[in-house]
């Protein structure tokens, strides 16, 4: 079987209807379009877009709409098309909605969930991105909150409702009946975009969260050409960097962590003299060619020449709007292998995961698959433990293997098994042979140690998921990256500038979850569906997955349209109780006389107030929250998004997490378990014993 045929199949046979115009629903059905799935949209009027527009014969047309609705079909009227002819049905914008019928899966997307004291209010992009934290997470040098671009809440919730709807389309087929899946916006974005944040705070760590703890020389730096991002956080990668800058002698004496917080300035001022007379692409490659994570800061058009894309075939031309467009294709590659010998029974509560992850992107893949009901063994080998079980940040600043509080929320609902080094390979292939799918993220050369062999696992009928920052093949495939050098490489950080068009700080680590969102979809999607019974390699590029989530400007730029609309204007003032709050303006109100009323009616007014009042004129606002303001708000509370479970550390339990961002209409939260011990399969059952752990 060819890669195209491998990937075409996963959700063959699987119909899925989109009814709304709403970008999160119509990135959910994209999604699963590209899995295989036969998706249909009903029509609909056109929404004003924030983004790049493309020329049509009937007018200017949002670039984003083309490029999500390419693989889809609309019939000439909503009548042609019957709920319960679909498999999966997906709600977004549009109202009324449908009635559950049995045999379908229905997935509403809404901005505040189905239920809460908050469920009325209206959407918006940048509500979602102020009410979900992203917007906290952005910011000018002056810490100002600064929007991101065109539709990247938005996608990152169709990513979302996308998971869900394959959730919901297996309790269909376990329990029949109708299945109403609730997708809340707000948590969708708080999922993807504030996870970490949250953790910070629920956890009570000191210090800043995500990348606000990283430290100089940490940022983006000026070249000849535009901008570098470097990250050199950790002290291997400090002494990398000073042997790419030749050894220099201001560098002497600053090679413990505290020196370089305290000399931030000092380093930055001489980085920047070195990356100032280089072109970006070469820095970057000097310093990786050191062991240092750097990466061009790329703008969409520049990815249009990118090498690793162009090495993947991650670039299509394509006809959009009577034009030869450029778009991009799923962030994954899929390599077939061989039907299994023999196969489990489909469904997400038969799978038998097996993880070799660290960080982020790769546990929480398998964390959303074990509260999805999947059986899952972290293994964990005691001379490489996961960096956040080793250095934090740790709960209440106090360490231990048990108190990591980004390891809680990124590796919940599973089991550890502790490996013996002396016998870490034959542990590991007795846990692979018990197992239908292995997530790795920790890169070929520990997968050759262990003595697994990725393609083998596919030839024996089993899937192997492998994340990295660009795939594991092409010229950039050995980068050492952080969420932040995938998110310039990208073009997330080159579009999201401020209203002087200066570069923003972006502190999100949104290719971190997002990431393993789409890898736990396509993992589910295997599980579900017909290529159940062959095994697979999907290798899946965190920099294409950032890069879909400005794909329109991409498109935009293939065919030299314009970046942005005139019709639709965000922006941010601070509040006369020194908050936040966000707006999105549209048609006259982008008026600058309408707009300085609107933002004096911020700038006097409480956060809340202001938000209330703008909403009863008809202007989308709301208030920018913070992370400490998401974990004690309302109505999250009355939806019990943040759960108690017991902690494996009694001085902690109980603790919280970060729920999944979806329900089932009947059954309210998905219920999570608490993070694993170290080793808490060694103590009591043998470690290949899936199907006897207790979930």
């Amino acid at each position: 079987m060819s890669d195209t045929d491998a990937h075409e199949a996963f959700l063959s046979g699987v119909r899925v209807l989109q009814i709304g115009n709403g970008i999160a629903g119509s990135a959910a059905a994209a999604l699963l379009g590209m899995l295989g799935a036969e998706v249909n949209r009903t029509p609909a009027a056109p929404a004003q877009r924030f983004g790049p527009l493309l020329d049509s014969p009937d007018g200017p047309a949002a670039a984003v709409d083309l490029v999500l609705d390419r693989q889809k079909t609309a019939p000439a009227a909503d009548s042609d098309l019957r709920v319960d002819d679909h498999d999966i049905v997906i709600v977004d914008g549009a109202n009324p909605k449908p009635e559950p019928a049995d045999g379908v899966a229905l997935v509403t997307i809404t901005p505040f969930g189905a239920d809460g004291p908050d469920r009325h209010l209206g959407a918006s992009e940048i509500v979602a991105q102020a009410s979900g934290g992203l917007l906290a997470t952005i910011e000018d040098a002056a810490g100002a909150p600064v929007p991101a671009p065109g539709y990247v809440a938005g996608k990152a919730v169709g990513a979302v409702a996308a998971l869900a709807a394959l959730h919901g389309l297996d309790r269909l087929r376990s329990d029949g009946g109708a299945v109403v899946v609730d997708v809340s916006a707000q948590e969708a974005v708080i999922f993807t975009a504030a996870l970490p944040e949250c953790a910070h705070v629920l956890y009570r760590c000191p210090g800043r969260a995500g990348s606000g703890r990283y430290l100089a020389p940490s940022g983006v730096f000026s070249c000849r050409d535009g901008l570098v991002r470097i990250t050199a956080v950790e002290n291997h990668q400090w002494a990398g960097l000073r042997a790419a800058l030749g050894e220099p002698e201001w560098a002497s004496g600053l090679d413990e962590r505290p020196a370089r917080i305290e000399h931030a300035e000092l380093i930055n001022r001489h980085v920047t003299e070195w990356t100032s007379t280089r072109l970006k692409a070469d820095c970057a490659a000097t310093l990786q060619a050191h062991g240092v994570p750097s990466t061009p800061v790329n703008l969409p058009g520049e990815l249009l020449t990118s090498p690793q894309f162009a090495h993947r075939r991650s670039l299509h031309r394509v006809r959009l709007a009577d034009l030869d467009a450029t778009v991009l294709g799923p962030p994954w590659s899929i390599t077939a292998g061989h039907p299994a010998a023999t196969v489990a029974r489909p469904g997400l509560t038969a799978l038998r995961v097996a993880e070799l992850t660290h960080v982020l992107a790769g546990p929480i893949v398998g964390a959303l698959l074990g509260a999805m009901g999947a059986n899952v063994i972290r293994i964990e080998d005691p001379d490489r433990l996961d960096i956040y079980r080793r250095s934090g940040p740790f709960a209440d600043g106090v360490a231990g293997p048990e108190r990591g509080a980004y390891f809680a929320v990124a590796n919940h609902s599973k089991h550890s098994a502790l490996l013996d080094p002396a016998r870490a390979s034959d542990e590991v292939a007795a846990i692979l042979a018990d197992s239908d799918v292995l997530i790795e993220n920790v890169g070929s050369s520990r997968l050759r140690r262990y003595g697994v062999d990725p393609l083998e696992l596919a030839d024996s009928g089993r899937l192997t998921l492998r994340v990295s920052g660009f795939g594991s093949e092409g010229p950039l495939a050995g980068y050492r990256v952080y969420a932040n050098n995938v998110q310039s490489y990208g073009g997330l950080a080159g579009l999201t500038t401020t209203a002087e068009d200066t570069p923003a700080r972006v502190n999100t680590v949104l290719a971190d979850p997002l990431s393993s969102v789409i890898g736990a979809l396509v993992i589910a999607a295997w599980a579900l569906g017909p290529s159940r019974t062959s095994g697979a390699v999907i290798d899946l590029s965190m920099a294409e997955v950032v890069a879909t989530t400005v794909s329109e400007y991409l498109a935009a730029a293939s065919v030299d349209q314009p970046a942005a609309s005139a019709r639709v204007r965000r922006a941010v003032h601070r509040t006369s109780d020194d908050r936040w709050c966000a707006v999105e303006l549209r048609g006259e109100q982008c008026e600058p006389e309408q707009a300085d009323v609107i933002a004096a009616l911020i700038t006097t007014n409480r956060a809340d107030d202001a938000a209330y009042k703008l909403r009863n004129a008809g202007v989308e606002a709301a208030v920018v929250r913070r992370a400490d303001e998401l974990i004690t708000d309302p109505h999250l509370t009355a939806r019990g998004f943040f759960p108690e479970i017991d902690h494996p550390d009694p001085d902690l339990s109980p603790a919280r997490l970060v729920g999944l961002p979806w329900r089932f209409d009947d059954t309210g939260p998905v219920r999570l378990a608490p993070p694993p011990a170290l080793g808490s399969l060694n103590a009591d059952q043998p470690r290949t014993a899936h199907a006897d752990a207790a979930h």
